[in-house]
């Protein structure tokens, strides 16, 4: 699943959006698509901030990943050679 929200406004409304995001993660998780999204308490987070710019603009992101609790790493398949 990916999901983008874009927003425009100004400083206070991005830093009001922010604390928002943040309060309903602490609060039981952030609603996105009818789906909860929650921090796991029981595993690592990895995050990251990334700055970047070029000659146009400025890019700030912040990403944050953990493990998929779910996701099963598969066996290796051998294929066969084809002659």
């Amino acid at each position: 699943m990916a999901y983008v929200e874009e927003y425009v406004g100004s400083r206070s409304e991005f830093l009001r959006f922010m604390q928002e995001v943040w309060k309903s993660l602490n609060s039981g998780g952030l609603n996105i698509e009818g789906k909860t999204l929650r921090l796991p308490k029981d595993t690592e987070l990895e995050y990251k901030i990334k700055y970047d710019y070029d000659d146009e603009e400025y890019v700030l992101a912040l990403k944050v990943t953990w493990p998929n609790p779910s996701w099963v790493e598969p066996e290796d398949v051998e294929e066969e050679e084809e002659e």
